[in-house]
C-alpha cells in the first residue's frame, strides 16, 4: 500500500472519537504500518446545543463540515453515526464501508433504575428525538416528553439538574462509552422502532479515490451493509430525516432480510407499521414495498401534516 499516513475526520464528541477509534483499529489489522491521524471538525449541530434537532431544521446537521474537509482533501475518510447521515450525498462523495452494527435498542436511563412501566404517572422524560418521544407515548400516553439535547454524558447529567424521572439514549453510545451501567431499561426493537442506521458506523470517501476504497473495504459488513441500506431507501421513499418520526429496521436472519418500518405522529396517537422479510438479494424492492405500505395505512397524512407545521 502505497499511503504512509492517512487523516480521518471525526466530529469532537467522546463518543464520535471513541467510534473513530473503534474505526482505526480495525483498519489497524489490515494496515498496522500506516499511521491513522484524526482531525476533529465541529459540525452546526455540534455548534448549536440550545435548540432541538428539528428546531433547526435541514438534514446532515453533523456532517456537512466534515464533507466539506472531505471535498477539500484535508480528510481522506469521514466516519459518520450512520444515523446521521442523509439520504442524499454531495456527488463526489460515498460511503464506501459500513462496520459491523452495534446494539441497535433504544434504552431507558432512570434515577432508580427502573424500567419505563415502573415509572409514576406523569413521569417527565428527556428525549431529542421525536422518533423516541412519540413511540414512548404510545407506549404511555401519561409520560410528558422534554426536549435535551448533548453528548451522552451531558444528557444523564441534565437528567438530574432538570429533575427529570429518565432519558432515553441509544444503547451504543451507552456501550461504547463504557456506561452500560447506567441502562435501566432495553426497549425491545419492536416496541421502539429504532432510527435507520442506528448502532451502525459509515466511512465516507471520495468517490474517485480507489486506494482509500480499497482500503476501507476490508472492514465492511455485508450484512450490516444491507440492512442499513435496506433502512435508508425507506427513509429515501418517505422523504424523512432526523427530525421526523420515522423509525427502521431491518436484520439478516437465515438468509432473509427481516424489515419493519414506523411513522408517527408526534403525540403517539398515530403509529403507523409495516413488516415484511423476502430473500438477501431482494431488500430494495422489500424496503421499497414497507415504505409505501407505511404511507398506504395512513403515513402520508401524517408526513403532510407535519411538513404543514400543524
Amino acid at each position: 500500500m502505497g499511503r504512509r499516513e492517512i487523516t480521518i475526520g471525526s466530529r469532537g464528541s467522546k463518543l464520535a472519537l471513541i467510534q473513530t477509534n473503534i474505526v482505526i483499529d480495525e483498519l489497524k489489522k489490515y494496515y498496522p504500518e500506516t499511521n491513522f491521524k484524526i482531525r476533529e471538525i465541529k459540525t452546526i449541530g455540534d455548534k448549536i446545543l440550545d435548540k432541538t434537532l428539528s428546531k433547526i431544521g435541514g438534514k446532515g446537521l453533523f456532517v456537512k463540515e466534515i464533507e466539506s474537509a472531505l471535498l477539500k482533501g484535508e480528510i481522506d475518510i469521514a466516519v459518520h453515526s450512520m444515523k446521521d447521515v442523509p439520504s442524499k450525498f454531495p456527488q463526489s462523495l460515498e460511503i464506501s464501508a459500513i462496520t459491523k452494527r452495534a446494539d441497535v435498542r433504544d434504552v431507558l436511563i432512570t434515577k432508580e433504575d427502573k424500567s419505563l412501566f415502573d415509572l409514576k404517572e406523569g413521569a417527565v422524560i428527556g428525549t431529542s428525538s421525536l422518533r423516541r418521544g412519540a413511540q414512548l407515548r404510545s407506549i404511555r400516553s401519561d409520560v410528558e416528553i422534554v426536549p435535551i439535547r448533548g453528548n451522552v454524558q451531558t444528557r444523564i447529567r441534565k437528567m438530574k439538574e432538570m429533575n427529570l424521572d429518565g432519558v432515553v439514549l441509544a444503547a451504543a453510545g451507552l456501550i461504547r462509552t463504557g456506561l452500560e451501567n447506567k441502562i435501566s431499561y432495553f426497549f425491545n426493537e419492536r416496541d421502539i422502532v429504532p432510527a435507520v442506521g442506528q448502532g451502525a458506523l459509515g466511512l465516507e470517501t471520495r468517490v474517485d479515490d480507489s486506494l482509500i476504497k480499497e482500503i476501507v473495504s476490508k472492514i465492511n459488513d455485508k450484512h450490516t451493509e444491507i440492512a442499513v441500506k435496506a433502512e435508508r431507501i425507506f427513509m429515501k421513499v418517505l422523504n424523512g430525516g432526523c427530525h421526523v418520526p420515522i423509525g427502521a429496521y431491518a436484520f439478516i436472519e437465515d438468509g432473509k432480510v427481516k424489515m419493519e418500518g414506523v411513522v408517527a405522529s408526534i403525540d403517539g396517537k398515530e403509529i403507523i407499521k409495516a413488516y415484511d422479510e423476502d430473500d438477501i438479494k431482494n431488500y430494495e424492492k422489500l424496503a421499497e414495498e414497507i415504505a409505501v405500505k407505511v404511507l398506504n395505512k395512513g403515513g402520508r397524512e401524517i408526513l403532510k401534516a407535519l411538513e404543514d407545521g400543524e
